[in-house]
C-alpha cells in the first residue's frame, strides 16, 4: 500500500508542556513545543495560531491528552494533569475552531497505540505502560486490543493509594513531584527538574540520592504490583524519564528483586518505550487512523480503539 502523504497535524498536551508535529509521508517531524497555557482560551488560541503557522493542506489533526477521555462522545472526564479540558464537548470545539477533523485519546493510550503498532510492543499481544511525568499514567493491551473500561480509566495507575497516609502512585513516583520535593527538603528558592537531582545525586549530594531511591522505590514497587497483577509478557516505561541511561535497567532489577523477595514465579521484561517523548504522538497518529479507518501496511498490530 502506498505511503499516505497527506499531513496531520499531532499534538500532545502535556501537564506541563505541549508538544507538536508533523506527521507527513509517514514519519514524525517538524517537531516543537510550548508551555502548557494556564486556560483554555489560550491554549485553543495556540492551537490556532498553530494551526495557521504551518501553512500546510492538513487533512486533519491528532490530539494526546490526559484524563478519561471518551473518543466516541468527544469528552474528557474525572481529573487530569490539564483539568480545563474536563467536561465539554472538547472534540466538536475544537474541530470547529481548528475547521479539520479531529481525533482526541488519553496519552497514556496514546503511548500504548505508538508501541503495540510501531515500537518496542508490536511483537507481543499483553502489555503494561507505565508513562512516568507529571504524574504517573499507563495503558493495557491484551490479546492485541487497547483496554479502556466502561468509564475510560483503565490505566490510571497514579491513583493507586501506596500509603497509609494515602499518598498516591503519581505522587511517589513523578520525576516532577521528586524535583518539588527535592526543592523542600533544601529549603532553597531555585527550582529544580528531575534531571538536575539527578545530575546532583550523581555528584554525590545526599539529599539527591535520598529523592532518587525513593522514586525509583515507589516506582519498582507499583510496577511489581502491577506486573503480578496483569501478568504481562511486556512492561514498557514511557515519559522523558526512561531515556535516562540505566533508568529502565535499574528498574527492572528492583522489580525483580521483589519477586525473588515475595516468590512471585516470574521474569520481569522490562524495556522503554521505542519512541520516548515521540511516543504520545505517533499514538495520537495511530488512533486518527482507527477512527477514520484508513488501513496501514499489513504486519502492524491492529488495535480497537
Amino acid at each position: 500500500m502506498p505511503v499516505k502523504s497527506e499531513p496531520l497535524l499531532v499534538i500532545d498536551i502535556g501537564g506541563t508542556t505541549v508538544k507538536y508535529g508533523v506527521w507527513l509521508n509517514d514519519q514524525l517531524g517538524r517537531k516543537n513545543r510550548f508551555d502548557t497555557p494556564a486556560t483554555w482560551p489560550e491554549l485553543l488560541a495556540k492551537l490556532t495560531a498553530l494551526k495557521a503557522s504551518f501553512e500546510l493542506p492538513f487533512t486533519g489533526v491528532a490530539i494526546s491528552l490526559p484524563g478519561g477521555v471518551d473518543t466516541v462522545a468527544g469528552k474528557i472526564s474525572g481529573t487530569s494533569a490539564v483539568d480545563y479540558l474536563n467536561d465539554f464537548p472538547i472534540k466538536a470545539t475544537l474541530r470547529t475552531a481548528l475547521g479539520l477533523p479531529v481525533t482526541i485519546q488519553n496519552d497514556a493510550n496514546c503511548a500504548a497505540l505508538a508501541e503495540s503498532w510501531r515500537g518496542n510492543a508490536k511483537d507481543v499481544q499483553d502489555a503494561l505502560y507505565l508513562i512516568v511525568g507529571t504524574g504517573v499514567g499507563g495503558a493495557v493491551t491484551l490479546n492485541g486490543q487497547l483496554l479502556t473500561g466502561q468509564d475510560h480509566f483503565t490505566g490510571e495507575f497514579g491513583y493507586m493509594v501506596m500509603t497509609p497516609a494515602n499518598e498516591t502512585f503519581s505522587e511517589l513516583g513523578s520525576p516532577v513531584r521528586m524535583a518539588e520535593r527535592y526543592q523542600r527538603l533544601k529549603e532553597m528558592p531555585t527550582r529544580f527538574t528531575a534531571e538536575d537531582v539527578f545530575d546532583l545525586a550523581n555528584n554525590g549530594d545526599t539529599i539527591a540520592q535520598q529523592c532518587v531511591g525513593d522514586l525509583l522505590n515507589w516506582l519498582s514497587l507499583g510496577a511489581y504490583n502491577l506486573y503480578v497483577g496483569f501478568n504481562p509478557q511486556r512492561l514498557l516505561i514511557g515519559g522523558g524519564i526512561s531515556a535516562r541511561p540505566g533508568f529502565v535497567a535499574d528498574l527492572q532489577q528492583r522489580i525483580q528483586r521483589f519477586m525473588h523477595q515475595h516468590q512471585a514465579a516470574l521474569t520481569a521484561d522490562v524495556q522503554p518505550c521505542l519512541f520516548l517523548n515521540d511516543a504520545n504522538l505517533i499514538g495520537a497518529v495511530r488512533q486518527f487512523y482507527l477512527e477514520t479507518g484508513d488501513e496501514r501496511p499489513a504486519g502492524m498490530v491492529r488495535l480497537r480503539a
